[in-house]
């Protein structure tokens, strides 16, 4: 027996939105790039940092 056939089937439930916010694959990568430089900068100041001390 199909909806068609039923009178009172009420309507379907929307779908679920995921908890998390969806993000394109070059949205990521430009993200892990950013921290990829944030960290390098880290590690160049944290060399040139005892020098200068």
């Amino acid at each position: 027996m199909t909806s068609e056939y039923k009178t009172n089937v009420p309507p379907p439930p929307e779908q679920a939105k995921p908890d998390f916010p969806v993000e394109s694959g070059k949205q990521i990568l430009i993200n892990w790039i950013i921290v990829a430089l944030g960290l390098g900068g880290l590690a160049a100041a944290a060399t040139v940092l005892p020098e200068l001390l």
